[in-house]
């Protein structure tokens, strides 16, 4: 038996939708302890898959037994997982998840970056696929721009995974409670392609604000432990990233209701706060459990008389995802301290 746990991932945002530099994207996000998912797979005659997201797990297991030459038949049983298309990385962990299991199972040994490859994963952002190998804060440098490119009119980079810059611990003492109103899911799929597509290319000032956002506010205050400038940074380069977004998803956020929630937690004393990927789940960065539990004590009833909704507090995730081989002991991918 084969058994895969991982959890899920905050996107924080796409940095540069011009591509005037010769790549186009960039992303910047983390790891967080929950939601989780939990895969255990093992051999079988025949192809059985049980528990949650049946069809995307058959799905994606159909492709790498193809692409690899795996054996036909195994048991799959996912018995946890982490909400679909409401922001939080869903589709990225299932299939570096199914993938793995299902080459150690038959004895090979592929990496995440081939596994994302074939699953059709890492097209703009790299993430979450950083987030399954090693967790923590990650910065990716995007793709270079390819002429006649299908996937966006400036024509983006289906050129393999983003290159991971940079992969740092978050403070083990910060807490982001996070929230995910009763509201339509995000953008996923051939909807996604379509809002990439349909997107203009946005000013190259705009690129330039949040870069030095990250590279000269962000990151220092990611290395100093200082959670009021991380935040600070955080909530302008959502804002800015919304911005560019606004054209294809209504307004700044993906709904009204997302947007009065990341002022809430605003108004409440968060750090910092914004919508992960193309939402609804949105977040607030504390530091501590008392003001995380206080916090989310007062979105609760925020939320309640706005329709309802899920309220959880998460703490950063700075490992990978970890590996059960029956056979042999506990395998963790996780990186040094920082990279």
């Amino acid at each position: 038996m084969i058994e895969v746990r991982t959890c899920a991932r905050l996107h924080l945002g796409l940095l540069d939708h011009n591509g005037g530099e010769g790549r186009l994207y960039g992303s910047i996000g983390l790891s967080v302890s929950r939601p989780q998912l939990l895969l255990r797979t093992e051999a079988s005659d025949r192809l059985v898959v049980e528990g949650s997201e049946t069809e995307r797990v058959a799905s994606y297991a159909q492709r790498f037994i193809r692409q690899f030459g795996l054996p036909a038949g195994a048991h799959l049983s996912l018995l946890t997982s982490i909400p679909a298309h409401v922001g939080l990385g869903s589709g990225t962990q299932i299939a570096l998840a199914v993938g793995t299991a299902l080459t150690r199972l038959a004895g090979l040994s592929v990496s995440p970056e081939e596994l994302a490859s074939v699953a059709g994963r890492g097209i703009r952002s790299g993430i979450g696929i950083a987030a399954f190998q090693r967790g923590g804060f990650v910065l990716d440098g995007g793709h270079r721009v390819i002429a006649e490119s299908p996937l966006t009119p400036s024509g983006a980079a289906a050129n393999g995974v983003p290159p991971i810059l940079l992969r740092y611990p978050v403070p083990a003492g910060w807490r982001f409670v996070t929230v995910i109103p009763g509201q339509d899911q995000g953008f996923s799929g051939e909807k996604e392609t379509s809002a990439f597509m349909r997107m203009p290319e946005a000013p190259a000032h705009l690129a330039e604000k949040m870069s030095r956002l990250v590279l000269m506010k962000m990151l220092p205050a990611l290395v100093e432990k200082d959670i009021a400038c991380f935040g600070q940074a955080l909530t302008r380069i959502q804002r800015l990233v919304g911005d560019c977004f606004a054209p294809v998803q209504g307004g700044r956020f993906s709904n009204p209701l997302s947007e009065k929630l990341i002022d809430f937690l605003l108004e409440k004393g968060a750090a910092g706060a914004g919508q992960s990927s193309w939402g609804p789940a949105v977040y607030g960065l504390v530091e501590g459990s008392g003001p995380a539990k206080q916090l989310m004590k007062e979105v609760r009833t925020f939320l309640g008389s706005l329709g309802g909704g899920q309220v959880f507090c998460v703490r950063p995730q700075n490992r990978g995802a970890t590996i059960r081989d029956s056979c042999k002991n506990v395998h963790l991918q996780e990186s040094s301290s920082q990279t």
